[in-house]
């Protein structure tokens, strides 16, 4: 018995395009597809690492590829303020190695946030000039 198959193929068109898969679920992507710099995502799978929450609608971060909502990259990698402990972002003050939110940096001493500021290493605490002046006048 001699039989002889024969198989159809599509035949190939330089102009199709190449099928674009999800960079989570492995499956094609069809119709609405986000672009996160050089990967495609299905729009449901584009979610937080952590939470599972829609990140196509907000904000998010990259940390060691994987996909953070805002909330979770700062409760994990996030630097909070030394003066009330709430995360910083945006514009911060760095003094003896602590950080604030501008607002939040302020004379150890008399709590005022109103006088210029010297930093003292060796006092480990951030002192307004005038307390600096006089408690090391006379020295």
């Amino acid at each position: 018995m001699n039989e002889m198959f024969m198989y159809r193929r599509k035949p190939h068109h330089p102009t199709e395009k190449p099928v674009i898969h999800c960079h989570k679920c492995g499956e094609p992507c069809k119709g609405e597809v986000l672009r996160v710099q050089s990967r495609h995502f299905h729009i449901k799978c584009f979610t937080c690492k952590v939470c599972g929450c829609d990140l196509a609608q907000g904000g998010f971060f990259i940390k060691n590829g994987e996909y953070l909502c805002t909330l979770d990259y700062q409760r994990m990698y996030g630097t909070r303020c030394n003066g009330c402990g709430e995360f910083v972002e945006g514009e911060v003050v760095t003094a003896l190695g602590k950080t604030y939110h501008p607002n939040c940096f302020a004379c150890t001493v008399l709590s005022s946030k109103q006088h210029s500021f010297i930093c003292r290493r060796y006092s480990f605490s951030v002192t307004c000039s005038s307390l600096f002046s006089e408690a090391y006048s006379h020295m």
